[in-house]
């Protein structure tokens, strides 16, 4: 590393067309970027010493890769910082450091970026999505009817799948069907699932798979994207063909997952969901996820950019150990 640079970017990790990963050094101040091209976006995952340095930096390398969202996890002691930077919060991520909550801060070089274009629809889904839990509560603490609280909770749970149905992880002999199904379902998506390779290769790092199948053929997917440092996971890539939907396929993976993921000492998991889907909100919102947050025209799926909602959770087997820390 040479002396007499102001700053030193090092490339740790590259996947052509898609994305950059970063460690940036700014005298003592040090930050880990993922420079998302794909996307149009900046992540700062970590950072330590004066932000106000890393965020000329990454002002810089946004006007030169022609960035149009800035993106900074931080956890709460950072807050005050980002803020004085221009950055504006626009999420938190519970228990994402460890059990400690992650602010979820964004810029925007690029103006129009920063605008949604769909916020009366996005908050009538979250509104419509929040009431029906609350009802669904209010039924379920009913005292003087215990076969009919039974009853609801069964339905609310959608417990189990038909005999013809079966769940299952991943090998790497289903990626080829796997990257199939997400070419066939998604012109644009925030990563590149439709290559075998990609998928294969994070099969074998920390991203757990889980399929729904029915006589040997895959009809629902999800993933968790597991942080062993953090013990959290980002439950994502959930797709189900359009035959099968409404179905509680992808329920049924989620709660697969997240049983899998409290096995492995996981404390918590969150996912950013598209904000126009109804039914993968309203699935996330029945499993007792908790809606933190909207980050604007985050990434590329579906048509184009799209908003994305927060939902976080602590996991179940992990409640009664963050009580005694």
């Amino acid at each position: 590393m040479e002396k007499n640079l102001p700053f030193i970017l090092e490339i740790k990790e590259e996947l052509a067309g898609y994305w950059k990963k970063i460690n940036l050094e700014i005298d003592e101040s040090k930050a880990e970027l993922v420079i998302d091209y794909y996307n149009s976006r900046i992540k700062v995952m970590n950072f330590i010493g004066i932000f106000e340095k890393i965020s000329g930096i990454l002002k810089i390398v946004a006007k030169v890769e022609k960035i149009g969202k800035i993106i900074v996890y931080a956890p709460l002691e950072n807050i005050k910082e980002i803020e004085t930077c221009g950055y504006v919060e626009e999420g938190t991520i519970n228990g994402y450091y460890a059990g400690k909550d992650c602010h979820v801060f964004s810029s925007y070089p690029e103006t129009s970026r920063g605008v949604s274009s769909n916020k009366g629809n996005e908050d009538r889904i979250i509104e419509s999505c929040l009431r029906k839990v609350i009802i669904t509560g209010r039924k379920l603490k009913n005292p003087d009817d215990p076969q009919k609280n039974e009853s609801i909770r069964k339905q609310t749970e959608n417990i189990g799948l038909p005999e013809e149905y079966r769940l299952k992880s991943a090998v790497q002999a289903d990626a080829s069907a796997m990257a199939t199904l997400y070419r066939q379902e998604f012109k644009f998506y925030p990563t590149p699932l439709h290559m075998k390779s990609y998928l294969l290769k994070t099969m074998d790092s920390n991203v757990l798979y889980f399929l729904a199948e029915k006589q040997g053929t895959i009809l629902s997917l999800a993933s968790a994207e597991m942080d062993p440092t953090n013990k959290c996971a980002e439950i994502t890539d959930c797709l189900t063909i359009p035959s099968e939907r409404g179905k509680g396929l992808i329920k049924e993976l989620i709660k697969a997952l997240e049983m899998e993921l409290s096995k492995r000492g996981f404390r918590s998991s969150y996912t950013l969901c598209r904000t126009l889907s109804p039914g993968i909100n309203a699935a996330f919102a029945s499993l007792g996820y908790a809606y933190t947050g909207r980050l604007v025209n985050n990434c590329k799926i579906g048509n184009g950019f799209e908003d994305m909602n927060i939902w976080c959770k602590i996991l179940k087997n992990n409640r009664s150990k963050q009580r005694i820390n």
